[in-house]
């Protein structure tokens, strides 16, 4: 049976950024089935900060592919801004992703090739920006990220830290509705992890994006407005 996350007080009558419907998720393989993800429920607010949290393997990278529409449900629907996944083509979906979310992950997946400016400005690039304003606003929001000494630097030449943090500015760029983070700080020391909050949080004031964070740092979780943990396929509020 699903499990209905409570709707915050700061979200009155408003349409959620992005719901999740009954969502499940099964996997089978080798005459194996696994139900990972079990009739999900989840509503997330423009400028609401979430964290999920659970054991290693309980499907919350699942559930960040399946609300980016990285991935399809076996059951269930993800709407973003109201418009369902299922009834998109991948073409469409793709635009989507583009223009209402962002993703961060645990490794940041920069393209080598390309400069850290290029990497962020990369997704009004794909859009159909005007490439010296894409540039500009990469510069912009890298110099808000204490990086504008590093513009011109490839991946390769960056810290782990300033990699991570040019993959939160490309993240924003677009101004997304949703950011979908899969543990942006599990690869990152204590110090850079601190800065990597930081930054997060106030991208997420700046520019009301709601951000959905997947993590095992409860330092990291209890900073967001609600905490939900994932056990055996179901969503639930965090019982401290």
């Amino acid at each position: 049976m699903a499990q209905e996350t409570p709707k915050p007080a700061s979200a009155s009558s408003e349409a959620p950024a992005i719901r999740a419907v009954l969502l499940s998720r099964v996997f089978e393989e080798n005459g194996l089935r696994v139900e990972v993800l079990r009739g999900v429920d989840l509503d997330v607010y423009s400028g609401e900060k979430v964290a999920i949290v659970g054991a290693s393997g309980s499907g919350k990278s699942t559930l960040l592919h399946l609300l980016g529409g990285l991935d399809t449900p076996t059951r269930g629907e993800v709407l973003v801004r109201g418009k369902r996944l299922s009834q998109l083509s991948d073409t469409e979906r793709g635009h989507l992703r583009n223009e209402h979310i962002g993703f961060i992950y645990q490794f940041h997946h920069l393209l080598p090739e390309f400069t850290a400016q290029e990497n962020v400005a990369m997704p009004l690039l794909i859009r159909g920006a005007p490439p010296a304003q894409a540039m500009d606003r990469a510069r912009m929001l890298l110099e808000r990220v204490g990086m504008l000494g590093r513009l011109g630097h490839k991946p390769g030449e960056l810290s782990g830290g300033e990699r991570q943090r040019a993959a939160i500015a490309r993240a924003v760029i677009g101004e997304p509705d949703i950011v979908l983070a899969d543990e942006p700080t599990g690869n990152l020391d204590r110090r850079t992890a601190e800065q990597i909050y930081h930054m997060m949080l106030r991208l997420n004031e700046e520019l009301r994006t709601a951000f959905i964070v997947v993590t095992h740092d409860m330092d990291l979780a209890r900073r967001m407005d609600r905490i939900l943990t994932l056990e055996d396929g179901i969503l639930k509020p965090l019982e401290e």
